[in-house]
């Protein structure tokens, strides 16, 4: 996903202030090779022009030149060292090159010379202030820390409510922290309160006779090889063509050369492929209409390719959110939330602007069959004489809990090792994070890898006797491949569904007492599977129970 950066805008008549306005113009319009030669031009007449640097690294970055664009991002911070934009938009390039600690860095920079916020912001101050507050807020998200995300996100939100980026973030941010339905109900009511639709919606006039072919409409930006796509994939590739008609509108861009998994999805969707990536929400909406969706389903909620603006509109009649991102909405126009019992039992329920529908778990599981890969496999302990424990999750979902009960785990089974393996851990930041909650345990006892093919990455859970699902956002689809690749999970029941889900699938399998209710009791399941004889054997049997548990029914 591309970073948010700034382009500064030419403020002057002096001869180089020219050339940036025709570097901006075409910068703006993606001509890129034009840009840079005007900012050259411009740095020709006035080699110090911070602007012009500062854009020019920009443009270095936006095609790809990471290296460049920050050797001439530092330069313009040389050349005019109080312009917050040029160290927020150092902080992203910081970011894309994986060098987080000089990102965090350079974002917190960038706030301490921004305005503080009290009161109105003078207009060539907003981008200084909204950007440098959005770049560590993102930043400190990235390196485990959301907590201090937060708060930044709602200064954004308290100048821009409906600001783009922070609005949906704000949102998501939350569930990386042990928060409260009541807090997380709170937030997607200020998006709702930002966003929601004021104008009329108009009634629909869909065929109301029960036996003809139903329209569903599903709404995402994941209809590809994506970790999203596993979960809905099996709904949305495997309804009754003579019941369902089915149409997919896609908010992202897709190249389909590039992708088999959308190749899958296009057919599937056939004429009813739709590609709403760079339709406003009144086209969009007009589009729904015209096809004449009767059910019209969100697979992404407040997260990347989300478009719940055009839900607020009620382009269909009965509306869903489902699988993509399990929270709800907090979008009253939406009727439905398919959810389960365990992730969202009746006390919550009335956090939740959507009426519950149970489904019996939370989540689906498509396997990926087309790789071959076996779903049984020898406890690795036999040939290392020592448990191997597993964590392959994301690195945002390891919180300083959930590392700091890692820690008491491996003090809990002496000689014991963990290996974490996620793209993050190619940044030396996050690997002295994790090491830095594990004081005193060896340094050789906590492996790090990173991310490799998708294959590759399922055999990788084998080297582990029991893997072990993050919290408070549990690790979704990753704790169902490790079912299926035969591997035992251990899992936190936790505060909200995207924390549960593992507990869902695990408890349907009939295996719930690999489930946890306190961190504390996650330390003692987790030392207990590590010793239990029955826990190796299921590696034999895993699989099966899996694919004949209703996640994947």
């Amino acid at each position: 996903m591309p970073q948010p950066y700034v382009i500064i805008p030419a403020n002057g008549s002096e001869p180089a202030e020219e050339w940036i306005r025709l570097g901006v113009e075409a910068q703006l319009a993606n001509k890129f090779a034009d840009a840079e030669r005007h900012y050259r031009h411009a740095l020709r007449l006035s080699p110090r022009h911070a602007v012009a640097t500062q854009n020019l690294a920009v443009v270095f970055a936006q095609v790809g030149q990471l290296n460049e664009g920050l050797l001439a991002i530092e330069r313009a911070a040389i050349f005019d060292g109080v312009q917050p934009i040029i160290h927020t938009n150092r902080a992203f390039m910081c970011l894309e090159a994986d060098r987080l600690d000089e990102a965090l860095e350079a974002a917190r920079y960038a706030v301490s010379i921004s305005p503080n916020g009290n009161g109105e912001l003078k207009p060539e101050e907003v981008h200084g202030y909204l950007g440098s507050r959005l770049a560590l807020a993102m930043i400190s998200a990235t390196a485990g820390l959301p907590d201090q995300a937060i708060p930044l996100y709602s200064e954004i939100l308290d100048k821009d409510p409906k600001h783009p980026v922070a609005a949906p973030n704000s949102c998501f941010v939350l569930t990386l922290t042990p928060a409260t339905p009541t807090a997380l109900l709170k937030q997607r009511q200020r998006w709702y309160e930002a966003n929601k639709y004021t104008g009329e919606k108009r009634p629909h006039d869909n065929d109301r006779n029960p036996n003809r072919i139903i329209r569903i409409g599903y709404v995402g930006g994941d209809f590809k090889r994506h970790s999203a796509a596993m979960i809905f994939g099996g709904t949305v590739l495997g309804h009754d063509k003579s019941k369902i008609s089915t149409y997919l509108y896609s908010s992202l861009p897709v190249d389909p050369n590039a992708d088999d998994v959308t190749k899958r999805f296009m057919v599937v969707a056939g004429e009813n492929w739709r590609d709403i990536s760079a339709m406003n929400d009144a086209d969009a909406d007009a589009l729904v209409r015209k096809d004449r969706i009767d059910i019209l389903v969100d697979l992404a909620a407040h997260t990347n390719g989300g478009r719940l603006p055009l839900f607020c509109r009620k382009p269909a009649p009965i509306q869903v959110t489902a699988w993509g991102f399990a929270h709800g909405t907090g979008i009253p126009e939406i009727d439905y939330f398919l959810a389960d019992q365990l992730a969202v039992p009746e006390d919550e329920r009335q956090h939740y602007a959507e009426k519950i529908i149970d489904l019996p778990c939370i989540v689906s599981y498509l396997p990926p069959i087309e790789y071959n890969l076996k779903g049984k496999s020898q406890a690795p302990q036999g040939a290392n004489d020592f448990i191997t424990f597993g964590s392959y999750a994301r690195y945002e979902k390891l919180s300083d809990r959930c590392l700091a009960t890692f820690a008491e785990i491996l003090r809990g089974v002496p000689e014991s090792r963990l290996e974490f393996k996620d793209h993050a851990f190619r940044r030396p930041y996050s690997i002295r994070r994790v090491l830095a909650a594990m004081p005193d345990i060896a340094p050789e006892r906590i492996l790090f890898s990173i991310s490799t093919p998708h294959p590759d990455h399922l055999l990788s859970y084998q080297q582990a006797d029991v893997c072990l699902d993050p919290f408070p956002h549990g690790g979704g689809v990753v704790a169902m491949e490790q079912l299926w690749m035969g591997v035992p999970v251990c899992t936190l029941y936790g505060t909200q569904p995207s924390g549960r889900t593992a507990a869902s699938v695990l408890t349907l399998m009939g295996r719930k007492d690999w489930v946890a209710r306190t961190p504390e009791e996650y330390v003692e399941v987790a030392v207990r599977m590590a010793g239990d004889a029955e826990v190796r054997k299921a590696r034999k049997t895993l699989r099966d129970e899996f694919l004949n548990c209703p996640a994947v029914k």
